[in-house]
């Protein structure tokens, strides 16, 4: 028996999907806001994406894979890559593993040098931003990403 072919969405279903899905907004302003941030620290020789990494291993007192990959929420394979690319350009040194854990992790000399330099370019771009949209407003918009993050993980563990 043939299966019955559901009728297609309308135009104005699908414009709807992508104008109210708050994925797709936070999708679009990721990407604004990263390419924001690595045009100021482009100086420094990291990205947007690194610079976390880094800013967590020099502020952690045992900056472990695990530590981060919860603190940055982000999953394992992503992890390595980023990892792996920070120890290969000679930023961060993986210390050697204990069983199966892997080595904590710590900032080279010049990954410390390298943070620095970013702390100064990534002020400016805050500031930036900060300036274009006020230090209230985006005090308030790190406050509401935080709460959607939460709810986020509630919806999630509702689900699984």
């Amino acid at each position: 028996m043939a299966k019955k072919q559901s009728a297609p969405l309308g135009r104005d279903e699908c414009v709807a999907m992508y104008r109210l899905c708050l994925s797709t907004s936070l999708r679009k302003t990721e990407r604004l806001v990263t390419r924001h941030y690595d045009a100021y620290l482009a100086d420094s020789g990291i990205t947007a994406v690194q610079l976390p990494i880094l800013a967590a291993i020099g502020g952690a007192a045992e900056p472990t894979f695990r530590m981060l990959a919860e603190q940055l929420e982000l999953d394992r394979s992503t992890l390595s890559r980023n990892l792996a690319l920070l120890e290969r350009r000679g930023l961060l040194a993986i210390g050697p593993s204990s069983g199966p854990k892997p080595g904590l992790l710590s900032l080279t000399p010049e990954g410390s040098d390298t943070l620095i330099r970013a702390h100064k370019l990534w002020t400016k771009a805050h500031r930036s931003l900060e300036s274009a949209v006020s230090a209230a407003t985006l005090s308030q918009g790190l406050r509401f990403l935080k709460r959607l993050r939460s709810a986020t993980r509630e919806a999630a563990d509702q689900t699984s």
